[in-house]
């Protein structure tokens, strides 16, 4: 479930490389920026080449966190529970870290929901594959 609301946002993310399709990604740093009051009222261009950028780092992020926590993988490769959940926590650092750099302390929110979403699966499959070594 998570990587899979990974990808969404991703895909949104995306899409605000176009004026037209910015809206929902718009709205996001609206409420991120608190309060909601219509600004970012658009994205410059520089702005839209990132969201490009990010939307499709986000979207194979997403892919390979969903490939890899797939159990036949997980159950194979002992360490992989392990080496995901270090990526996670390097994610969440930088990210968190560029936000609070940028002034978006919003982003922290949403990046701790993230990390509640791919950490408790990630605990409960390196449990299970310690069990087995």
């Amino acid at each position: 479930m998570a990587s899979i609301l990974t990808i969404f946002t991703g895909l949104i993310c995306a899409a605000a490389s176009h004026p037209s399709t910015s809206g929902p990604w718009l709205y996001l740093f609206d409420v991120l920026r608190w309060p909601v009051d219509g600004d970012p009222a658009t994205f410059s261009a520089d702005t839209r080449a990132v969201n490009a950028v990010l939307g499709g780092v986000m979207v194979g992020w997403g892919l390979l966190m969903f490939f890899l926590s797939q159990r036949k993988y997980m159950t194979a490769i002992k360490e992989l529970p392990r080496l995901m959940m270090t990526a996670l926590l390097a994610w969440f650092v930088v990210d968190c870290s560029g936000s609070l750099l940028a002034g978006l302390p919003g982003n922290l929110v949403l990046n701790v929901l993230f990390l509640v979403m791919f950490i408790p699966p990630l605990l409960v499959l390196s449990r299970e594959t310690m069990r087995r070594i």
